[in-house]
């Protein structure tokens, strides 16, 4: 415990005609009221976007008390930490950005609070940072990506006085793509879709598969229409021309079909634009 003269902190004790610089009980320090923190920063200046861990060294008085709160990436150790050999360096966990496309250059920081008697040295800030580089960035990849659809078989049906396609029914579908200023490398998949407006679903309805030919150039969509193409993270201009499909045996009528497609991104690369569609196709 602090020694006190009434309700205010003894601000020197002597013996005899010297000063007294510090008193203790056990291994507490009970004179000067205060134990101070001189020093409290990381040591580097600056951390890759992978994070790790990073020292964190603080100096002051044995017996010193404080907590650490990290911010803005960094995790701190946890608990009342006491300064029981001064310097003591402590390790801070700053969080990996590497993966993260677009994170911004960062400053993570750690809060040193004193805790009991404990004080920070005159002009010493509770905070301190270091710099993370930034993430990877984001690369745009201009994409001209049309669809069409072109009926080549009709069969239709009459429901309450509408038509619906029926099963038999088919569709050639074509789908071009031109590489633009922004390059084609961040493109990893190409995914032709068709949809059931009547059931709401995709390429499944009622339980029956669509059917689908392939007569274009490569990449080919595979069995099943689909089923996304990996592109090995590189498209050049090119087309699916005449993928066929067709409304099995044993689907319900629809009032309407429709198909798209879509790229699906690598990395940090943004397809622009990402998808196209046909609308929606009547009897």
């Amino acid at each position: 415990m602090p020694i006190n003269l009434f309700n205010n902190p003894l601000s020197s004790i002597k013996l005899g005609v010297d000063d007294i610089l510090k008193g203790y009980i056990g291994n507490s320090q009970i004179f000067p009221n205060n134990t101070e923190i001189t020093a409290a920063a990381f040591t580097n200046a600056n951390i890759a976007n992978t994070g790790g861990n990073t020292p964190y060294v603080v100096s002051g008085e044995v017996g010193a008390s404080f907590t650490l709160t990290g911010g803005v990436g960094a995790t701190t150790p946890s608990g009342t930490q006491v300064i029981s050999t001064s310097p003591t360096t402590y390790q801070i966990a700053i969080a990996d950005q590497s993966t993260t496309c677009g994170a911004a250059l960062r400053y993570p920081q750690v809060l040193i609070t004193p805790q009991g008697n404990t004080v920070l040295a005159s002009g010493l800030s509770n905070t301190d940072t270091i710099i993370q580089a930034a993430g990877p960035v984001i690369v745009p990849n201009n994409v001209g990506l049309t669809i069409s659809a072109t009926n080549t078989a009709r069969n239709t049906v009459n429901v309450g006085g509408q038509l619906y396609w029926a099963p038999g029914s088919a569709w050639s579908v074509n789908v071009s793509y031109t590489v633009g200023a922004g390059g084609n490398t961040g493109i990893s998949r190409m995914t032709i879709n068709g949809f059931n407006a009547t059931m709401g679903s995709g390429f499944n309805p009622n339980g029956v598969g669509w059917t689908n030919t392939v007569s274009g150039t490569q990449p080919s969509p595979g069995a099943y229409w689909n089923n996304p193409d990996n592109l090995g993270g590189s498209l050049g201009s090119g087309s699916y021309n005449g993928t066929s499909f067709t409304i099995p045996s044993g689907a319900s009528p629809m009032a309407s079909v429709s198909f798209s497609v879509s790229l699906s991104n690598a990395g940090c690369n943004v397809a622009s634009p990402s998808s196209a569609g046909t609308g929606s196709l009547y009897p």
